[in-house]
């Protein structure tokens, strides 16, 4: 089974304000978390509305551009915000995420393996000894945009 999806992920105050700001949907997410996937028609949406300077280069994401860099930059000075990008089928893919916190990108752009689950952790998901941050938030029921 595969695991499709793009998405910002920070405390559930601060997404449920970008939805609601948007006009789209949040997931709520255990530990008071919430998620917003970013559907071709929220990426429309924000490139329309927004006036975004020039993003960084992060060749690690497939989906990421100047107008969502702008979005987490606006919103990210209230809490910290992750953008992560999966791609996997039949247990092979690639996962790729990057953090902001105070109106930045707050480090370099990860990619790989345990890529999701250090983002999770930065913005303070904990975990059990058994079930990793993305299992404690149940980020694989969401396997697709739709």
């Amino acid at each position: 089974m595969g695991h499709c999806i793009r998405a910002i992920i920070g405390e559930h105050k601060i997404t449920a304000r970008i939805a609601e700001d948007w006009l789209t949907k949040e997931i709520e997410l255990p530990q008071g978390f919430g998620m917003i996937l970013c559907t071709i028609r929220l990426l429309e949406d924000i490139e329309e509305v927004m006036e975004p300077s020039d993003a960084p280069e992060l060749s690690e994401l497939d989906y990421f551009d100047a107008s969502v860099n702008e979005l987490l930059e606006n919103y990210s000075f209230r809490a910290k915000l992750a953008y992560i990008e999966t791609d996997y089928f039949g247990g092979y893919g690639t996962q790729a995420g990057v953090l902001y916190e105070n109106g930045k990108i707050a480090g370099d752009p990860k990619c790989g393996d345990g890529t999701i689950n250090a983002l999770l952790k930065e913005l303070g998901v904990w975990r059990t000894p058994d079930t990793d941050e993305f299992d404690m938030l149940g980020l694989g029921k969401y396997r697709r945009m739709e």
